[in-house]
């Protein structure tokens, strides 16, 4: 029979008052001094209180993520963990095929407790199934990003060390490291092939893996005995956009820390379905999705993202709580409407995820029927991470002022565009923003919010800290990104610094560009990025664009619109037209290459429009107008 439904919130406003033990003078005192946010800030303080004092409990018995399945295994053994396709699996069945796994590798030898594995899959049960094997064996696993090649793919390999990788069946993942193998063979890695592969033989080297002989009963805790929370966990790399990526280290204490505070923050249950169709090798898939299912004791639904199947899958699974990033909104918003739009055998509670565009938040949640916009911002290496639970668009969540007051974890400051450099006072400390200024955001690094760093040298680690912020002696991350805080501590994600370019001495916000020429009705896609022009300073606007079908594109009405909702310095030079905006697997824009390119007739066959100020319109970029930009007779 189940419990009596609790009010948390009120019960921790009545917990927290009591604490505080307050005349009223003094809560009057408070609540001028704090504004209408004092009543919130107080809960949120109390329920910080409640995740660390369960982490700090969890650190000290050394309980892991592997810990909590275990135990979620033992418990509800016949409740749904996976569902995937037309399959379901229980927690009960994903242990026991994840204590067979790890029975083989021991087998196998030269695999043991702190060594380190990869894994090269898609997303599939195999991927969970082998990343729960690896952590019942106390290994540390990395996740390969299944798109890379070669060198790449080498060097992720090489920089994590690994003994073994562990590879799905498919023809694209074995042909990938068939092309390295001769080096993998040289570094001693093993090889394993997850799944049956029939129409072909395997690559000399590989090793079919084969459970059904091993036993599925519990793996011993002893054999990873000796791991602590600051140990890693997993490994998880950077998007590598200015060179080969690097391995971020995630500890199992910030494994457990950051679903631990999702969990709380949407109010999940055990009873939730949570549909996840990033690729598992990035953070949000793995912690935001697969960790906080386990740590919550829902279910999760595994797919791969596709904006035309996507409800339907939704529907399929029953799911309540989605995950998204950067532009999926955007694609699922693009779909022609349906008569089924928004209407489900059960409500969507929560779409928890980063990147939603404020110009779209409102429409996304009416047209799908969502209740509630989760949006945080975070970082796989940051040791920080801000949840917006009040729906506010655009907000990234609250640090409001009886916060701030009693904690330090998060500072804006002032920086250099150019340089990334915070700016300094004449003592060496940084210069702290102000309410409704844009600045450097950078994160507290102590005892209780680790910086667990990259698997690389102590000089790129040292990159990003920031030290000397407020006092002389202390140590903050440097989050690379753009953040402004307003009057009432409503966070807003600005831009990320090397995205943010200068032009006529005005910083230029590319966030800022694509949300006002994503309003416009011909522009179905954007990316805005800076390029650099011959004899000038800094770099201007320029910005892809994928055009609407069901719209003509009007250079001339663009450029009516665009230059009354932005200031002439931040309106786009130049313009590119193209079928299609390039992205990343998760579906963030790729600016490099595109900046690289600028504007140069000889590189690029998209058709290429300036903003000719003198005509009032955008015109088609040839010869002679590439010639007067470069002689200095276009106004720029």
């Amino acid at each position: 029979m189940p419990g009596p439904q609790i009010d948390y919130r009120r019960v921790a406003r009545a917990a927290a008052a009591t604490a505080l033990g307050l005349p009223i003078v003094g809560a009057v005192y408070l609540r001028l001094k704090y504004g209408p946010t004092l009543a919130d800030d107080i809960v949120k303080l109390y329920h910080s209180y409640q995740v660390l004092k369960r982490l700090q409990n969890l650190q000290k018995n050394n309980f892991f993520m592997v810990d909590f399945f275990e135990l979620r295994a033992k418990e509800t053994p016949d409740k749904p963990f996976l569902l995937y396709r037309d399959d379901s699996f229980t927690y009960g069945e994903v242990d026991g095929e994840g204590n067979k796994l790890a029975r083989f590798m021991m087998s196998q030898g030269g695999l043991g407790c702190k060594d380190s594995a990869a894994i090269l899959m898609l997303n599939d049960p195999g991927f969970i199934i082998s990343w729960l094997a690896f952590s019942k064996l106390g290994v540390k696993t990395a996740f390969l990003n299944y798109n890379l090649k070669g060198r790449a793919l080498l060097h992720c390999i090489k920089a994590c060390k690994v003994k073994a990788i562990m590879c799905g069946k498919e023809p694209q993942l074995l042909e990938e490291l068939e092309t390295i193998m001769p080096d993998i063979l040289d570094l001693g890695i093993k090889v394993w092939v997850l799944g049956e592969v029939s129409e072909r033989p395997l690559s000399s080297g590989m090793t079919q893996v084969q459970t059904w002989n091993e036993r599925s009963d519990p793996i011993p805790r002893s054999v990873r005995d000796g791991i602590t929370a600051n140990d890693v966990s997993v490994y998880i790399f950077t998007s590598g956009t200015t060179g080969f990526p690097k391995p971020a280290k995630l500890s199992h204490y910030r494994s457990c820390g950051g679903s631990a505070v999702m969990s709380m923050q949407a109010e999940l249950e055990p009873s939730d379905i949570f549909y996840v169709t990033l690729p598992l090798y990035h953070s949000m898939a793995f912690g935001m999705g697969l960790m906080t299912t386990i740590f919550t004791g829902c279910t999760i639904a595994l797919g791969t993202f596709s904006p035309k199947t996507y409800w339907d899958e939704v529907r399929k699974y029953r799911a309540n709580v989605i995950l998204y990033i950067g532009e999926i909104c955007r694609y699922l918003l693009a779909q022609p409407l349906r008569p089924d739009d928004g209407k489900y055998e059960q409500t969507i509670k929560a779409a928890i995820g980063l990147g939603l565009r404020p110009d779209i938040w409102r429409e996304f949640e009416k047209r799908f029927n969502v209740e509630q916009i989760y949006e945080m911002y975070g970082a796989t290496e940051c040791p920080f991470m801000s949840v917006n639970t009040e729906d506010k668009v655009g907000s990234v969540g609250r640090h409001g002022g009886f916060l701030k007051a009693l904690s330090n974890v998060l500072e804006i400051v002032k920086c250099d565009i150019e340089t990334a450099e915070p700016i300094r006072d004449a003592n060496g400390k940084c210069i702290l923003a102000d309410p409704g200024e844009t600045g450097l955001l950078v994160t507290k690094v102590d005892d209780l919010y680790h910086f667990d760093g990259y698997m690389a040298d102590k000089k790129t680690n040292e990159k990003k800290l920031v030290r000397n912020v407020k006092k002389i002696g202390d140590v903050y991350f440097n989050s690379g990104d753009l953040m402004m805080a307003d009057k009432e501590g409503y966070l807003y994600f600005r831009d990320r610094l090397g995205d943010t370019f200068r032009w006529k001495g005005e910083n230029v916000a590319t966030t800022e560009v694509a949300e006002m020429l994503s309003a416009f009705p011909a522009i179905a896609e954007c990316n805005v990025y800076g390029v650099l022009v011959p004899g000038q300073e800094g770099r201007a606007g320029m910005a892809a664009l994928k055009l609407s079908k069901d719209h003509n594109f009007d250079p001339k009405d663009l450029h009516d619109y665009i230059t009354k909702v932005l200031p002439l310095y931040a309106c786009p030079k130049f313009l590119r037209i193209t079928e299609e905006i390039s992205t990343t697997t998760t579906f963030k824009h790729k600016k490099v290459e595109l900046a690289k390119e600028g504007f140069d007739l000889n590189v690029i066959s998209d058709p290429l429009y300036f903003l000719d100020a003198d005509k009032k319109t955008y015109v088609p970029l040839n010869n002679d107008v590439m010639r007067r930009i470069l002689i200095g007779q276009a106004r720029l």
